[in-house]
């Protein structure tokens, strides 16, 4: 009878055993995977800080230079933040800065309607269902288009007053970022 007992006893220690060991490799498996995670989330917080450091020295490097971008700004660019006079109220002054360069305005276009009579409104017209007789239509065969060129020197004037618009409009910026700058100092 103990030989019962010790073999029976002997497979529950094997299932113990066993049951242990996979419990164990289950602990250490969960562990490592934490840890991983852990790592993951440091390398996050260290690629956000290099991306930090980068933006901090990107601005400490331009701060530092300001004093060139404002000499190549006096100097050269001219840049101004726009003034209330640089901006037009609508279409009207907007067109008017082109003056008389402007091409002639094509005429409006006149839209098609007819009345509908509330009875004859779902009435299907048979007329319109045939097909025209070919022989009894004066339509000619062969059709042409035309098509006018514009004159070339009403489109340079046009394109010589946009450009002067620029001059001027460069010349005001360069004027008021002197005013500016003779402020400052």
């Amino acid at each position: 009878m103990s030989m019962t007992v010790t073999r029976k006893f002997r497979s529950v220690a094997w299932a113990a055993t066993v049951a242990s060991a996979a419990l164990g490799c289950y602990l250490i498996s969960y562990r490592v995977s934490a840890e991983r995670n852990a790592l993951e989330d440091v390398e996050q917080e260290i690629a956000q800080a290099r991306d930090d450091i980068l933006s901090l020295n990107t601005e400490f490097q331009t701060r530092s230079r300001m004093s060139q971008l404002e000499r190549w700004n006096r100097n050269e660019l001219a840049l101004t933040a726009p003034g209330a006079g640089q901006y037009v109220e609508g279409t009207a002054e907007l067109a008017s800065l082109l003056g008389r360069d402007m091409p002639e305005s094509v005429p409006d276009i006149r839209r098609a309607s007819a009345e509908i009579d509330d009875e004859n409104e779902n009435a299907i017209d048979e007329d319109v269902f045939e097909a025209p007789d070919p022989d009894g239509l004066d339509v000619p065969r062969v059709q042409q288009a035309s098509y006018t060129v514009p004159d070339r020197q009403t489109v340079r004037r046009r394109a010589e007053r946009i450009a002067l618009l620029d001059d001027q409009l460069i010349g005001d910026i360069a004027s008021q970022a002197a005013e500016e700058d003779s402020e400052d100092r």
